[in-house]
């Protein structure tokens, strides 16, 4: 089944230009069926998050167009960044989700995370984001705050990595 108003994974949208920051990482993260499974169930359930360090309530839905995700980081829950899901994939060969920054949130722009059960039964994480510092202190630390997403990035690999064994 597919619930997307696009293709994954996000495209630049209309009137993006200078200022924003393209990323896109991707690794084998597993083999086989089973695996795409356990990693696809931990994608779109929030666990790839919660692994990599981000506190998720529990009571927040599963990954569906329209759901807004509270994500806190730090001591106490410090550094917030609220979410809402825009598209969602899920087909047997390919899962995954986009969502969007919003108020309160360091960064404005738009995240993907796509897994993807390939012919030669490597199962892919994808991670793609275009984002730009929206915050006044990420702005005035802005190697430091680009050096936090690039670690983020890397966990949520690596817990990609954690579901599919």
């Amino acid at each position: 089944m597919t619930t997307s108003s696009r293709t994954l994974p996000a495209d630049v949208r209309p009137g993006w230009g200078p200022g924003w920051q393209p990323t896109r990482v991707a690794r084998v993260v597993g083999h086989g069926h089973h695996a795409f499974a356990r990693a696809r169930a931990g994608l779109l359930g929030w666990d790839v998050q919660r692994l990599a360090g981000v506190h998720i309530p529990t009571s927040t839905p599963g990954a569906a167009p329209g759901v807004e995700v509270r994500q806190s980081v730090g001591p106490g829950g410090l550094l917030v960044a609220l979410c809402r899901v825009d598209d969602v994939v899920d087909e047997p060969r390919r899962a995954g989700f986009t969502y969007v920054a919003l108020t309160p949130h360091p960064e404005e722009g738009e995240e993907t995370f796509l897994l993807e059960h390939r012919d030669d039964d490597a199962v892919v994480m994808t991670i793609t984001s275009r984002s730009r510092l929206a915050w006044g202190p990420a702005r005035a630390a802005s190697p430091l705050a680009r050096l936090v997403q690039r670690v983020a990035v890397t966990r949520y690999l690596r817990a990609g990595a954690l579901l599919a064994r």
